[in-house]
């Protein structure tokens, strides 16, 4: 939900898990070879790949200095801990869905108390969770138009003819070590601008 400001000058802010390299080049080379044959209105950047922890909305610039202290308490609480790339599903209708997104597996419940704990110290400050279930996944295209009803059997057999084009299979897990507030700039490509990372300690 969004915190609204008296001022003029605001950030539409969110803190995410950003994706490293090594996951989000994986996700690019997959996503580039799908969207030829999966028509969605937008894929998202390969840059902008990320985990959403809380979206705070539009927030003054006056208030993001309290915001990134308050997450440094939250980030000082918690040790790296790991992550994979894991299946695929949708958002939306079955046939048209809006969202189709990476899922991700490994320490869940790490991930899990990093968003409980995110939520816990910006909520004095006035921002307030979305009320529907933490679902951690990766947004990679938005809004389905094409005439082909989508299935995610037909997603599911796409990228297995993809992945046993690739020369290496798998994906190597990779270490969560802090999380970062983003500032949305839209229509900028990448679209997400890295305000703060905070590392754990």
């Amino acid at each position: 939900m969004e915190r609204k400001g008296s001022d003029t000058g605001t950030e539409r802010l969110f803190i995410a898990v950003k994706l490293p390299n090594s996951p989000g080049e994986s996700l690019a080379y997959e996503c580039r070879a799908l969207s030829a044959k999966l028509n969605f209105a937008k894929w998202t950047h390969s840059e902008d790949y990320h985990i959403t922890l809380q979206f705070l909305g539009d927030t003054p610039k006056r208030s993001i200095p309290a915001v990134l202290e308050a997450l440094k308490k939250a980030s000082s609480a918690c040790s790296p801990f790991q992550l994979q790339l894991d299946n695929w599903g949708t958002f939306g209708l079955p046939d048209a869905p809006k969202v189709l997104w990476a899922g991700v597996s490994g320490e869940i419940d790490k991930l899990r108390e990093l968003q409980r704990l995110v939520i816990s110290v910006t909520r004095p400050l006035g921002f307030i969770p979305e009320a529907r279930e933490f679902k951690p996944h990766i947004t990679l295209a938005r809004k389905y138009r094409d005439e082909q009803p989508f299935s995610l059997g037909r997603l599911a057999v796409l990228r297995a003819r993809e992945s046993a084009s690739q020369k290496e299979a798998g994906t190597p897990d990779w270490t969560v070590d802090g999380f970062v507030v983003y500032a949305t700039r839209m229509h900028a490509i990448p679209m997400y601008e890295m305000i703060e990372k905070l590392t754990f300690f």
